[in-house]
């Protein structure tokens, strides 16, 4: 028998967009911590590949969040 595969719902994205966004953070402090190294290789950039992950991921847990209370809200 083929039984459809239900959707997951926001509530199930959050978990590992917080997991991804966290390392994101974890990995922006690490290469913080090593800038001058980074500068003086020229792979200074990754900490703005950094950045731009963990914004993302925050913007995306917002996202997430709202549109989960949005869902929960009856309306009528």
């Amino acid at each position: 028998m083929n039984t459809p595969i239900p959707a997951k719902s926001d509530e199930d994205a959050i978990l590992p967009v917080s997991i991804g966004t966290g390392i994101w953070l974890v990995v922006l402090v690490a290469l913080l911590i090593r800038k001058p190294t980074l500068d003086e290789n020229g792979t200074g950039w990754w900490i703005a590949v950094a950045v731009v992950g963990f914004v993302s991921g925050a913007l995306g847990l917002v996202f997430l969040r709202w549109r989960a209370r949005r869902k929960a809200v009856p309306r009528g």
